[in-house]
């Protein structure tokens, strides 16, 4: 039977979500071990979570070069070694260094977990930061950091936080050739000990593992030296913002880069999940009000984007593009029109249940197999989040209406607190 093209293909609305059970249990040195299972292919991801962020750190880059140098050998193995090791098992592992926390993840077959966790082990807990690869480290990022500095996106990104939260803030730490340049051995060795060794926060096991591997995590864990971070050892300064507008001329530069934004509320707020839907709707995906007006319509713009990006002590707001120099001001204008709009007018409800849909479809696919489950169930114990957060966030979509999106467009996106930042031609 042939398809009929003409007919588009039948679609339901999505009513409700299930978020899949997991399951809480304790080390011997009482580290928690939140466990979700979930996929049919035997698979399994270990993670640690540290207290070892960006926010942490004493100076400046020795949080991402810590994190970075844990696969660089140990006191048995070099980087060679080590990987070739996890090779022979198909496995691997790797580590991210975010703002708030870092994590090293342990990617490998079920059935050979327990060939592949003492060599994850060593890595996280006797890595020697050796002196060489440290060195190649520190020149490929002055190196990156040379191209970088060039490039009006990096410079506006920069300077817009620093601007919206302090130059001292740690949200707003960006390293520098004499940050980098620092860097040591013994600088590095000392933040592992310190939020590392001691700044293990929990562990996280996901995919189609055994009740084995389950044991052999809380065997092993029973021998390792890691202790738990020390309570109230960090202070969040509060954001200093420069409210207005600040331009860094680049008189040779073709284009303009664009960052407009505000502080916003966190996600354990009540109105975070619906600003976040509002945000779609503004900025937050290629139907938005920004796209279809600077994009599709004026031609300003190749993209523009609004983003609501919550950090542990502090949220962002902002809106960033990059425009032709000339085009500039037409765009800045159009931006703020349309700010004004979304306060001072109710969004129809065509456009309202355009984005939901498109919503409800995205985030049921964020949800799709294990390691994303586990990266949803992260964000729900970081911020202390209901096990009902994400099956709730079905309802509000669902239940929100115009009258409600004003109300929070003019509360939350309002044209005042705003710091602008603009890097280009004068």
């Amino acid at each position: 039977m042939s398809l009929n093209r003409n007919i588009a293909p039948a679609f339901h609305l999505v009513d409700r979500l299930h978020f899949p059970a997991y399951e809480t249990r304790y080390t011997k040195q009482g580290f928690k071990i939140y466990a979700l299972k979930a996929g049919v292919q035997p698979v399994v991801r270990l993670d640690f979570i540290f207290d070892a962020g960006l926010i942490h750190q004493v100076k400046n880059a020795e949080a991402a070069f810590t994190a970075s140098m844990l696969s660089e050998g140990t006191n048995k193995r070099n980087a060679l070694s080590l990987a070739e090791s996890l090779d022979f098992y198909g496995s691997y592992f790797q580590t991210r260094c975010n703002a708030d926390d870092a994590v090293a993840s342990l990617y490998c077959l079920d059935k050979h977990f327990n060939n592949c966790l003492p060599l994850f082990l060593e890595a996280l807990i006797e890595s020697i930061f050796p002196a060489k690869e440290l060195d190649i480290q520190k020149k490929n990022s002055l190196q990156k950091l040379i191209v970088n500095e060039k490039k009006n996106s990096y410079l506006c990104r920069k300077n817009f936080y620093q601007n919206l939260l302090g130059e001292n803030h740690p949200y707003a730490a960006f390293s520098s050739k004499e940050n980098i340049n620092s860097i040591d051995r013994n600088s590095l060795e000392i933040f592992h000990k310190n939020q590392y060794l001691e700044g293990l926060k929990y562990l996280m096991l996901s995919g189609c593992y055994s009740i084995e591997t389950l044991n052999i995590i809380e065997k092993s864990m029973a021998e390792q030296p890691f202790s738990k971070p020390k309570e109230n050892k960090l202070h969040m300064p509060d954001p200093i913002s420069k409210i207005g507008k600040h331009l860094i001329e680049k008189n040779d530069s073709v284009q303009s880069a664009i960052r407009i934004g505000k502080i916003s509320i966190q996600r354990d707020h009540e109105d975070f999940r619906k600003l976040q839907f509002l945000n779609l709707i503004f900025g937050g995906y290629f139907g938005s009000r920004l796209m279809k007006n600077i994009r599709e319509d004026k031609g300003l713009t190749y993209g523009i984007y609004s983003v609501l990006e919550p950090f542990k002590g502090t949220s962002v707001w902002y809106i960033d593009s990059d425009m032709n120099s000339k085009n500039r001001e037409s765009g800045l204008s159009e931006i703020y029109k349309e700010l004004a709009r979304i306060c001072a007018e109710p969004i129809p409800n065509d456009e309202i249940d355009t984005a939901r849909n498109y919503y409800l479809g995205s985030f049921l696919r964020s949800l799709d197999g294990p390691f994303s489950l586990a990266d949803r169930l992260k964000i729900m114990i970081d911020n202390k989040l209901s096990d009902s957060y994400y099956p709730d966030f079905v309802k509000i979509l669902n239940e929100i209406g115009a009258e409600e999106l004003q109300h929070l467009a003019n509360k939350y996106l309002a044209n005042e607190n705003i710091v602008e930042m603009v890097v280009g031609k004068k």
